[in-house]
């Protein structure tokens, strides 16, 4: 797909990948429609894609609620119409252990990003396919494939992502209408500074792959549109583990457990054992 002239909407676009890949949607001509909860640095993402030339515009919405996301779409509809490409980058939820997790925590870390990516993607989708063209786009990570311990809820979303990813590949196969996925490793974004302790509940193994910056993975988003491909893992040792991964679930596993934080209980059974 050749973006340039496009309509092009991403959520969770106020900072990190998302305020990235609307910035490089908007240098390859792109008109970019950013969403996200925060009105002030959303207006700030997008002002700054305007000093830059490029064409963007904001609406505040909460993409986790099905209110929120009707009167945003009825918006977006009414101004400029079907979309072209959307990006479900919308994501929220900390690392914790099961018995760390409150059930209404876990059901908010379910709504965004799974639910969210559904009601944005069903909220467009029948233009979409009675248009016959079109790129739905979702950025994941690789809780979805490798869960690690202390990340219960977290991983369980992003599970429920790529479940949704694949399965909506299937509805739409035949109609036009292409369904792509960005899986990054680590990204240097916001999300540290807003969870601090997270960091140090990813496994070390993740110290063998690098951390990227959200310019990177926008330019692999750009690079998977363009290129119309399907599920992109990047950098290119997180997408040599991945298969590996996938064909080998127990000793990734065990590897995830053995180089990541344990469950206290763990820790404590150990040492009386030593």
């Amino acid at each position: 797909m050749n973006v340039d002239g496009k309509l092009a909407l991403v959520t969770g676009a106020s900072s990190g990948i998302g305020a990235a890949t609307a910035h490089a949607l908007a240098e390859k001509g792109a008109h970019v429609i950013l969403v996200a909860r925060t009105p002030e640095p959303l207006d700030s993402a997008a002002a700054s894609i305007r000093r830059a030339g490029g064409r963007a515009d904001a609406i505040p919405a909460d993409v986790g609620s099905i209110h929120d996301v009707r009167a945003m779409a009825t918006e977006v509809l009414e101004r400029w119409g079907v979309p072209d490409v959307i990006v479900n980058n919308a994501g929220a939820g900390r690392f914790l252990f099961i018995d760390e997790t409150d059930p209404e925590e876990a059901v908010a870390m379910m709504t965004v990003p799974y639910f969210a990516a559904f009601y944005v993607t069903r909220a467009f989708v029948e233009g979409m396919v009675e248009r016959g063209s079109g790129t739905i786009l979702q950025i994941n990570t690789p809780a979805a494939t490798i869960p690690w311990p202390g990340a219960v809820g977290y991983a369980s979303s992003r599970y429920a992502l790529r479940g949704f990813t694949d399965a909506l590949r299937q509805d739409l196969r035949g109609t036009g209408v292409r369904v792509s996925s960005v899986t990054p490793a680590k990204v240097s974004s916001p999300y540290f500074d807003r969870h601090p302790g997270a960091e140090d509940r990813i496994p070390r193994i993740e110290k063998l792959i690098g951390t990227m910056t959200p310019d990177q993975v926008a330019r692999v988003v750009l690079r998977t549109l363009e290129k119309g491909r399907r599920d992109i893992h990047t950098p290119w040792r997180w997408a040599a583990i991945e298969p590996f991964a996938r064909a080998f679930p127990v000793p990734m596993s065990w590897l995830m457990w053995r180089t990541g934080t344990r469950h206290p209980a763990a820790m404590a059974s150990s040492t009386s054992r030593n």
